[in-house]
């Protein structure tokens, strides 16, 4: 379907919306095809970050017989535009409406985002619950983090997968796909869907008026749901070619998971114990995803995903193999346990573009990390960040949670003690400490889901004694406090440990507006309170129950393959201040994951060897490009201008969300880029017009420099496929040394005004009067002038003298020539609003292209033209 552009009015990030991103798949639909939307409940930026999202969509669109497409929430300017203009959600790819497609995935990895999950229903007019949705409506299945107890969100949802998606995602879309040719019943299809491991059909089980207690499963052969695992996964393509977001995302970089599983046991931990076991990528495979990976997206940085990434067994060998082989590319590392850095591996890491470096110590005292079994010592905490200080970090992050079991004052005072110790180890007053503290939330299956949440009120006493804390220490420059909101956390401890009978609390709360939830500027607490009230719930007993081991759970028919008996002993060591040691290192805990007859098995199980590092020096060193220096001592560098075409569709896009698209082409063309000096080096790239956004144009000019010669043919022919579709080459030469700067050789624009297909638009009676108008202003006998606000004092613009043609041309455009002077190049928009007396610049109704790029004649060199 055609992409409805009226949709962007008013948005304040069009790029989210807009489609054809390089590596985005499309393809032909048929009876014979699945047409499947994968669905993360936020904003586009932060769904382009998360991993398992872009992993998935590459794994099921490489089936032939599979066609996935995304889509995210919509910020709530772009829901408005949709109800305005009677359009349903649609799909990022083809702009399909959600109810059209034959399978609906929701990835959700956090509580909060359930409403969101409501929202794009919602908008797609797909009815919320399972029971309201006939056949003619999509499978409707979810997946993630948060699906170990489905049971608040479980009426929405027709199945659910719980555990790992790669492999069960394509035998889930396989049954889809069967009862789409023998046009099954949605019923038939659950009884298939409910034999593949790890699905649960959350109808089959159902809940009486006594609540959790007395769910039961409504088949005899379909008790409990077991935990579906990856066993190997090296026999798991990586996922190398992600669509590259057409705006900056969070993680706005390429990556790579190493490892799986984490056997530590933290005892708090959720995701420490449902990802067991422990299962790693081999060096040599990941070597060769970071290349293609990087060829294929332009990216600047790699991050290596883990749960624990220094109990990578080789972890040493990959970071000097990834020097090697991608020379090219920063390197980074989420939160890496304190203990585990060395000075080899910190040396290897800090040649990468330094930023922050994250270390967890989650609690003050050593009493309380052995209560939930951290396994770190003080010593090691500060010899490592000590260590990063001394290789030069400037910016430690440190984690610490309040309300862990069997807290006291003394050890959130703990916190403040430690901090105050981490800073003296810094070397200059530029080095300083974020410190980031949260709420401890029980999860299922940990051994710590049967404890109480601390209420509201002790969240906020305990913040503040860690707020006053550290203002004595430091400034806030220094060592920056800051705190997660505790109604977020109140709120996600109720429903990660909730049942069904909250479902109508999430109706309610969606329908009284709530989205976005874990969002500070769209949370509304006051619409919480009165969704649980007006369901008949009391939200601070809800936060505060306790539960006993023996006693049936709201996520007991879930089997996450961790015991509850090992889950109740490392309870009861807690409290003991009893440590386990990790069963890799030490003899096995028992907790009932690893199973060898079934392929379920810790990776490495023993400490590993000291590392001989031969992975590494196997790798072929990537060949870069060398500086050369001239006799005067001046850098060697080549200059090149391009020019280019930008279509509607990347008009949207802001100058510099532009500009980052055209880099990251040029890497992928292999252009070796100078760069600034400096501290922060950039590319060495020049446009000789900052576009505003809403302007397409058919004549774009550029300047960039590099360090060798550059083969302008190959960079024609490979620009296609390099960059997304609606910016086309034109032509490009080299340059001479002595011409100047691009922007000092502008001379003008010219621009098209063309009124949409829609014959009932105003701008049509309108347009004749510009010209008019224009031609008083060209004449000298009408002033044009800009009025706005810059730095809060009001300035005015004239615009008479740039303006120097206007006329129509034989289709009925309107023509608008626009000179620059001293350097100053207005706006379009400004101009042809203050032509037809608008008080803000133009939206709908019209099209305005950039036609020519007036440029001053220059010698040059070399060139290639399409």
């Amino acid at each position: 379907m055609d992409f409805d552009y009226g949709l962007l009015h008013g948005v304040e990030k069009p790029g989210r919306y807009l489609n054809r991103e390089l590596n985005a798949v499309y393809k032909e639909l048929g009876d014979n095809v699945l047409h499947m939307a994968l669905a993360f409940p936020d904003l586009y930026e932060l769904g382009m970050s998360n991993y398992g999202f872009l992993l998935l969509y590459q794994l099921i669109n490489r089936n032939k017989e599979f066609f996935c497409e995304r889509v995210f929430a919509p910020a709530a300017d772009f829901s408005a535009n949709l109800k305005a203009r009677n359009k349903s959600l649609f799909s990022l790819e083809s702009s399909t409406p959600l109810k059209e497609f034959d399978l609906l995935g929701f990835s959700i990895s956090y509580e909060m985002a359930y409403t969101n999950v409501l929202l794009m229903m919602e908008l797609a007019e797909i009815p919320w619950a399972a029971a309201d949705r006939g056949d003619e409506f999509p499978l409707v299945i979810a997946g993630g983090p948060s699906m170990v107890n489905p049971e608040p969100v479980a009426p929405l949802f027709d199945a659910i997968l719980v555990g790992d998606g790669e492999e069960a995602v394509v035998e889930i879309a396989a049954q889809v796909l069967t009862a789409k040719k023998k046009n099954l019943s949605k019923a038939d299809l659950l009884l298939r869907l409910a034999k593949i491991e790890g699905v649960y059909i959350p109808s089959f089980f159902q809940m009486g008026s006594r609540g959790v207690v007395s769910l039961k499963a409504l088949r005899d052969d379909y008790r409990s749901v077991r935990r579906r695992v990856v066993k190997d996964l090296a026999k798991l393509p990586l996922p190398t070619t992600p669509p590259v977001p057409l705006i900056q995302a969070v993680h706005d970089r390429l990556a790579l998971e190493i490892s799986r599983g984490c056997s530590r046991g933290c005892r708090f931990c959720q995701a420490g114990m449902i990802y067991r076991p422990v299962r790693e990528q081999p060096p040599e495979k990941l070597f060769a995803g970071a290349v293609s990976g990087a060829e294929a997206t332009g990216m600047e940085e790699l991050s290596l995903l883990s749960l624990s990434v220094g109990d990578y067994s080789q972890l040493l060998d990959l970071v000097l193999g990834m020097r090697r082989s991608c020379s090219g590319l920063d390197l980074s590392l989420p939160s890496v346990r304190a203990g585990v850095l060395n000075d080899e591996l910190l040396e290897a890491l800090k040649r990468s573009r330094q930023g922050g470096f994250t270390i967890a110590p989650e609690a003050g005292s050593q009493r309380l990390r052995d209560i939930i079994n951290k396994g770190l010592s003080e010593d090691e905490i500060l010899d490592t960040i000590e260590s990063l200080f001394s290789q030069g970090w400037d910016l430690i992050k440190l984690y610490f949670m309040i309300g862990l079991p069997g807290e006291t004052d003394a050890d959130v005072t703990g916190i403040v003690e430690l901090c105050g110790r981490a800073l003296a180890r810094s070397k200059s007053k530029r080095q300083r400490l974020n410190v980031s503290v949260s709420t401890f939330v029980p999860k299922p299956h940990t051994p710590f889901q049967w404890e109480e949440q601390i209420s509201l009120e002790e969240t906020l006493r305990r913040q503040e004694i860690i707020r006053q804390g550290l203002k004595k220490i430091a400034s806030g420059r220094r060592l920056n406090f800051k705190w997660h909101d505790s109604r977020l956390s109140l709120l996600e401890g109720i429903f990660s440990r909730g049942d069904r009978s909250l479902w109508p609390v999430l109706m309610k709360a969606r329908s009284l507006g709530c989205s976005f939830d874990a969002w500070s500027d769209h949370f509304n607490y006051k619409l919480w309170q009165q969704a649980f009230s007006e369901e008949g719930f009391d939200l601070e007993s809800l936060v505060s129950q306790k539960f006993l081991p023996g006693t049936p759970l709201p996520w007991g028919h879930i089997d996450c393959l961790v015991s509850e008996e090992f889950l109740d002993r490392e309870r009861k060591k807690a409290f003991k201040q009893e440590t386990t040691k990790d069963c890799r290192l030490d003899d096995c805990q028992g907790c009932g994951v690893c199973r060898p007859s079934q392929g379920l098995v810790n990776v490495a199980a023993k400490a590993p060897i000291l590392e001989d590092l031969s992975v590494a020096a196997a790798i072929k060193p990537q060949t870069v490009a060398k500086e050369l220096v001239l006799a005067d001592g001046q850098r060697r560098e080549w200059r090149y201008q391009l020019s280019f075409s930008r279509g509607r569709r990347l008009s949207y896009l802001s100058h510099l969300e532009n500009v980052a698209v055209i880099i990251r082409g040029l890497r992928r063309l292999k252009i070796p880029l100078a760069f600034s000096q400096g501290f922060h080096p950039h590319p060495k790239v020049s446009f000789v017009h900052a576009l505003p956004v809403g302007l397409a144009s058919q004549h774009e000019v550029m300047e960039f420099r590099t360090l060798e010669s550059v083969d302008l043919e190959q960079l024609r022919k490979g620009w296609p496929q390099a960059l997304p579709s609606d910016l086309e080459f034109i032509d490009s030469f080299q340059l001479g040394t002595r011409v100047a700067a691009i922007d000092r050789r502008l001379l003008g624009c010219v621009y098209q005004v063309r009124v949409e297909d829609d014959e009932s638009s105003e701008w049509r009676a309108l347009l004749p009067e510009i010209e008019l108008v224009a031609a008083q202003v060209i004449a000298g006998r009408k002033p044009l002038v800009l009025q706005r606000i810059r730095k809060g004092k009001p300035q005015e613009v004239d615009l008479a003298p740039h303006l120097k043609v206007v006329e129509f041309n034989e289709d009925g455009d309107l023509i608008i020539t626009v000179g620059v002077l001293d350097g100053r190049n207005p706006n379009i928009f400004d101009i042809l609003a203050r032509l037809a007396g608008l008080d803000k610049r133009p939206e709908a109704g019209i099209v305005i292209t950039k036609l020519k790029s007036l440029m001053a004649s220059h010698p040059k060199g070399t060139s290639c033209g399409a």
